[in-house]
């Protein structure tokens, strides 16, 4: 007597999940990114524009464009050289983030304080600080990252048919 039949081989594709989870995290955390600059930015005032420039540079590296029209004399220019950031996407340390830092002097300021507390204040906001514009950036990332899901595996399964 002769049996015959089929077996289905599973071969999971590592590289093919890995090669996924790298494009799903990298469109994520530049996603994460832009959402942060949009929350950030609305509890910053425009003024000079100086404040939201330093936002460029991260802005830049995840493809984004900031429209700043300031509504007195423009320092967008000095923002910007007082503002960095950067986007990680390292597929072979696993990190996906985003990076921002200043040392533009009444934004660190204004971050904490009233402008009223500095005597070098120059001119009158309409919406003084403290802005927590960290905290409140920090609370809409989680958010957000709460949200993402991981790639299903399950497109990385290659079956193979075999008669014996």
């Amino acid at each position: 007597m002769k049996f015959t039949g089929e077996f289905a081989l599973v071969d999971f594709d590592m590289a093919d999940y890995q090669r996924r989870l790298h494009e799903s995290l990298s469109e994520e955390i530049s996603r994460a990114a832009i959402m942060w600059i949009e929350t950030v930015l609305a509890e910053i005032p425009i003024w000079s524009g100086a404040s939201w420039a330093t936002f460029t540079r991260l802005s830049r590296e995840i493809g984004n464009t900031l429209a700043i029209s300031p509504t007195t004399v423009s320092r967008v220019s000095y923002g910007q050289r007082h503002g960095d950031g950067a986007l990680i996407a390292d597929k072979k340390k696993s990190k996906y983030s985003f990076e921002y830092s200043t040392d533009l002097q009444w934004l660190v300021h204004n971050e904490y304080n009233t402008p009223e507390s500095d005597p070098n204040v120059f001119g009158k906001l309409k919406k003084p600080g403290p802005y927590h514009f960290q905290r409140i950036g920090l609370a809409a990332f989680e958010k957000y990252a709460a949200d993402v899901r991981l790639p299903t595996p399950w497109k990385s399964l290659k079956v193979t048919r075999q008669r014996i």
